[in-house]
């Protein structure tokens, strides 16, 4: 048994089987498809948000687990439970979630909340680290998961601005522009934001290809254990062949690929692809 207990926000894209077998308590958002508020983990998922957009040409609105929610899941572990609980949240400057559980922790004794400064897989591998964690004590625990989000190096690709300007965004002089010159942005998390990356230009599997000979060129910074595909593709040869160029480098251990949870899928929207590398 770990000496924590450790809760994450389910933007963190784990399935729910390894949440079982690691121990995790997930801490849901929520995704509105009309006037149905659902949990984004496990009651939808990406594909069930582009269906409802394809439909009502609408767009869910999503919201983060309010400090009630939170202090509810702190109290009732703490009732059963007197191990320190970690609480790794979504980064705060992409949502609430963070903020709203340091409100909730302040109850409840014994939780410390960590910014994961990430979203999607960035956030799972600092999930994965803390669950799978050997560290004695809480400072050891927090110190090593603060140094490790440091290494963290996540960024994305998206074909359309279509979902990012829907969601307020993204103005739409800048997504009818982007699209009719075929420009496919990259998205880089810097220091828990999103930040503007380069500008590919052409078909999007190209611009994949692209993308991927340029954050795979200098192999040698990063950890070989693993590397973590997060996506919205929607054809499953095109992903085969993303996961072939990075198998061409046979570098890495382990590849994971997931597909994103609805909550990310509603801001990104279809045919996004992101890597997450762990550097040295």
């Amino acid at each position: 048994m770990s000496n924590y207990i450790i809760t994450a926000d389910t933007t963190f894209e784990l399935s729910p089987q390894q949440v079982e077998q690691l121990g995790i308590v997930p801490i849901v958002s929520y995704v509105s498809l009309g006037d149905e508020m659902l949990d984004d983990f496990p009651d939808i998922n990406a594909s069930d948000v582009f269906a409802y957009v394809k439909k009502s040409g609408k767009l869910p609105q999503t919201a983060a687990a309010n400090p009630g929610d939170y202090e509810e899941i702190f109290r009732s572990l703490r009732e059963k439970d007197e191990r320190p609980i970690i609480h790794i949240a979504k980064s705060s400057g992409t949502s609430s979630c963070c903020e709203n559980a340091m409100i909730a922790a302040r109850e409840v004794e014994n939780v410390f909340v960590v910014d994961s400064e990430n979203i999607s897989g960035g956030q799972g591998f600092l999930v994965l680290r803390a669950a799978r964690s050997r560290c004695e004590s809480v400072q050891e625990l927090l110190a090593d998961l603060e140094a490790f989000k440091k290494r963290v190096d996540m960024s994305f690709v998206i074909e359309t601005l279509e979902f990012l300007h829907k969601g307020g965004r993204c103005s739409g002089l800048a997504a009818l522009g982007a699209n009719l010159l075929k420009l496919r942005p990259e998205i880089v998390m810097e220091a828990g934001k999103m930040s503007p990356g380069k500008k590919y230009r052409g078909s999007y599997e190209k611009c994949l290809q692209a993308y991927l000979e340029e954050r795979l060129q200098d192999l040698e910074q990063y950890d070989e254990a693993s590397v973590w595909i997060c996506h919205t593709l929607e054809d499953p040869q095109m992903l085969e062949r993303m996961m072939d160029s990075i198998r061409e480098k046979n570098y890495f251990k382990e590849i994971i690929c997931t597909s994103v949870c609805s909550a990310v899928a509603t801001h990104c929207g279809p045919n996004t692809f992101g890597l997450i590398l762990i550097r040295k």
